[in-house]
């Protein structure tokens, strides 16, 4: 009888041994990410300054939930003053923080990404008066991501999306961004 145990132990332990790498196979080649980004954008609605080429930066911080899934947190700032006004704005700037769900599909040399995240978003600006104007709202936002790896720990990320916003100047902007993603 405890020679069978003893049997059944050691095939156990060498299944568990067999197994092993196809179950690290299954996982992601790291836990966390942090991406640095430079960025285009604007609103599509704005009147005036609906031009799309203004700059921005963003930070991406994620975190591997599954495979192949991630909860990522987005913060960045848009610059909005390429036109001398935003609506009724001048030297008008978007700062936001979004968190969302972002789902990964490897390709044969990159991986691309579909994402859905709601945010906090700050409209600031300078009134026709001189005053300061600060608007705070909820929003939305919807976008592609594209990376490319250099490195198992490094990669180039591109990514394009889309948010809603209730500002009273604008609700809808386009934003491109470009950067190095750090993996770890």
């Amino acid at each position: 009888m405890i020679r069978n145990h003893r049997l059944l132990g050691r095939l156990l332990l060498g299944f568990s041994l067999l197994v092993l790498p196809a179950a690290g196979g299954a996982q992601e080649l790291y836990n966390y990410t942090v991406g640095v980004f430079g960025g285009i954008g604007g609103s599509f609605d704005a009147d005036p300054g609906n031009n799309l080429g203004n700059t921005g930066f963003q930070v991406n911080l994620a975190m591997v939930t599954e495979p192949r899934t991630l909860l990522v947190l987005r913060a960045g700032q848009l610059g909005l003053d390429k036109d001398q006004f935003f609506g009724s704005l001048s030297d008008a700037d978007m700062k936001y923080v979004t968190i969302g769900g972002e789902y990964r599909y490897s390709e044969s040399f990159y991986e691309s990404g579909v994402f859905v995240a709601l945010g906090g978003y700050r409209l600031n600006g300078t009134t026709l008066f001189g005053d300061e104007s600060r608007k705070d709202t909820w929003g939305v936002s919807v976008g592609f991501t594209g990376e490319l790896p250099i490195r198992r720990w490094v990669g180039i990320q591109a990514e394009i999306s889309g948010h809603y916003v209730d500002f009273r100047e604008a609700q809808f902007f386009g934003m491109a961004h470009a950067g190095v993603a750090f993996h770890f």
